[in-house]
């Protein structure tokens, strides 16, 4: 299929938000994960570049944390925090637009894992085989 285009983060998260509605960065972060793992079987190569810390039962992805960083500062204008639900929102009335492959497997994650709660969520992620290796690596750097 060629080469997909790297996409941000930030983009990714604000596209995630605006099919999924209010979600917590944790929610976000296994999301991502999970796009990238299917994009890698798919396709053969991953659209997101980033980080993650972690152990064996969980990790975190400091990418998301830049975006709180830049929500509280004011730099992000799109993603805000809903303190009381404890989620990100996407507040902006444009579109999120991303490559189309890269939207549908983003797509395919969320209506896979919508129904779930976050315990099962998170086992679906720390249990993957490939998940040992994320941890090693530190995240997802080339495809």
């Amino acid at each position: 299929m060629g080469d997909i285009k790297m996409i941000s983060i930030r983009d990714a998260v604000a596209y995630i938000l605006s099919i999924a509605g209010c979600t917590s960065p944790f929610r976000i972060s296994r999301m991502l994960v999970l796009a990238n793992w299917k994009m890698l079987k798919e396709k053969g190569t991953i659209a997101l570049r980033f980080k993650v810390d972690g152990f064996q039962a969980g990790f975190a992805v400091p990418e998301i944390e830049e975006i709180k960083r830049r929500i509280k500062d004011g730099s992000e204008r799109c993603i805000k925090i809903n303190e009381q639900k404890k989620c990100f929102e996407y507040v902006c009335e444009e579109k999120v637009e991303l490559p189309r492959e890269v939207s549908d497997v983003i797509q395919k994650v969320f209506d896979e894992i919508r129904s779930l709660d976050d315990i099962s969520l998170n086992r679906i992620v720390v249990r993957d085989p490939h998940y040992p290796e994320l941890l090693k690596r530190g995240g997802f750097h080339e495809g």
